[in-house]
């Protein structure tokens, strides 16, 4: 018997910015620790919307604009604490670097991606 894993609308929304900046779908199921067939599914889901399907309502819009939001924030929150431990000689110095880059990159270019998305969809809104 198997029982359906319930997943937050946090992790929800992280899987599905990083689909939306371009992620694959095992990368993205390997990094937020979800099945590939849950993120195969959202992403069908998404696809669906967005081609011709029922459309999210103005509520739904908002939740998930609210959603993306926090984890922009929480990301940001992040990377600054990054930046502080990397200017901590002490700590830097027992740290691989490899894994320091890449975790930071990584972070910092997600963030990068959200607000440059949020600013083409600024725009988009801007001109309706």
């Amino acid at each position: 018997m198997s029982t359906k894993r319930s997943y937050s609308e946090e992790t929800k929304a992280a899987a599905m910015a990083a689909l939306l900046e371009g992620q694959s779908v095992n990368a993205v199921a390997k990094e937020y620790d979800v099945p590939k067939g849950t993120v195969s599914g959202w992403k069908r889901q998404a696809e669906t919307t967005a081609g011709g399907g029922v459309a999210p309502d103005a509520t739904q819009k908002e939740e998930i604009g609210a959603l993306l939001v926090r984890y922009l924030r929480a990301n940001l929150a992040t990377l600054e604490a990054q930046a502080r431990a990397f200017g901590d000689a002490d700590w830097l110095s027992q740290q691989k670097a490899e894994a320091v880059a890449v975790l930071h990159g990584v972070m910092t270019d997600k963030a990068v991606r959200l607000l440059e998305a949020f600013g083409r969809a600024e725009g988009e809104e801007s001109d309706v």
